[in-house]
């Protein structure tokens, strides 16, 4: 088992990049309670689990959100992807995208992306690094806060109803660099 990460390229990667499962199966969500001014979490089990796959084909062409990325190739095939955006105006990188296929999950891909996204953040003098992720996507959570990150914040309206994400809140996860 031989991994390879290198800078990803489009259009030349796009395709591959989508064969990539970006599947998850999870027995557990975060459900989100409101009062007037705050918000609380509570993981609550879910029975079927869930299964969900995430899109990503909007965001590969122009017009992307995100400038750089990198593509991890397990004996060369892509088994992972990550793309970022530095944000001079609040000095931040935004992580856009993470995804390792969930055949090669456990082999330390995930983590070999977020510390190069880390390294590229310190390098373009960000003070933090940060990302959205849903409130269904709990091993993703735990991923995150495994490494470092903290649950920052949510927004109860960013998903479209009419979207296969209806009904999620998306939660906000920080990683200091100062």
């Amino acid at each position: 088992m031989t991994i390879t990460v290198r800078p990803v390229e489009l259009p030349n990667d796009r395709e591959r990049i989508l064969a990539l499962d970006r599947s998850f199966v999870t027995d557990r969500i975060y459900h989100v309670s409101r009062t007037t001014m705050s918000f609380s979490l509570e993981e609550v089990r879910v029975n079927p689990p869930l299964l969900k796959q995430l899109p990503l084909d909007y965001d590969l062409g122009e017009g992307r959100a995100w400038d750089d990325g990198l593509v991890a190739e397990l004996d060369g095939v892509i088994a992972g992807f990550a793309a970022w955006k530095h944000e001079a105006w609040n000095r931040s990188t935004v992580l856009w995208h993470l995804y390792v296929a969930s055949g090669s999950r456990g082999r330390g891909i995930g983590r070999q992306l977020i510390e190069l996204v880390i390294d590229h953040a310190r390098a373009a003098r960000s003070r933090a690094v940060w990302l959205e992720t849903s409130s269904v996507n709990a091993p993703a959570i735990a991923f995150y806060t495994h490494l470092g990150f903290t649950f920052c914040g949510l927004d109860t309206a960013l998903y479209d109803p009419a979207s296969p994400a209806s009904g999620e809140t998306a939660l906000y996860f920080v990683y200091p660099l100062e």
